[in-house]
């Protein structure tokens, strides 16, 4: 059984514009319930992918920042961080977002696949295919996929 990328793949894809705002990725984390969300341009060009890491990267000061001022640890600390968010918010997806995507194409083996994943701590996967956006897998797509082709029974 040769198990590829597009056998496990979503076909429903939710994904950003670079020029969409912060606050609208965080909106679709929430409503999808995903932590990242592919970046594409144009004809469905993947350009980037954003998720929960990089926002909240980006809220976090420096670790300079951060041992220099025990503000950062108060309240006052905490009302900084907040004013953070929302400003980050209002920015554009093109600025948090990973641009060297790691990614398959559709025919890359299932432990390939599985490889990647583990090797490069990823919980998303885009799958490409001549440039275009045309998948994800997500860690759940391997359980689903199991459970759907009965490979786990009793």
């Amino acid at each position: 059984m040769d198990i590829v990328a597009q056998d496990l793949m979503q076909k429903d894809l939710t994904v950003l514009l670079k020029d969409d705002l912060v606050i609208d990725a965080v909106k679709m984390f929430y409503i999808h319930k995903v932590t990242g969300v592919p970046v594409i341009e144009g004809d469905w060009h993947l350009v980037g992918f954003i998720s929960e890491s990089d926002i909240l990267k980006a809220t976090l000061p420096t670790y300079l920042e951060a041992i220099t001022s025990s503000a950062f640890l108060s309240k006052e600390g905490e009302l900084i961080f907040f004013d953070k968010i929302h400003d980050i918010g209002l920015k554009r997806v093109e600025e948090f977002m990973t641009k060297e995507v790691i990614y398959v194409d559709p025919t890359t083996s299932l432990i390939s696949v599985v490889d990647l994943m583990m090797r490069k701590r990823v919980k998303r996967l885009p799958v490409v295919e001549n440039g275009r956006f045309v998948g994800m897998i997500d860690r759940c797509a391997f359980c689903e996929f199991l459970m759907e082709r009965g490979v786990l029974s009793e």
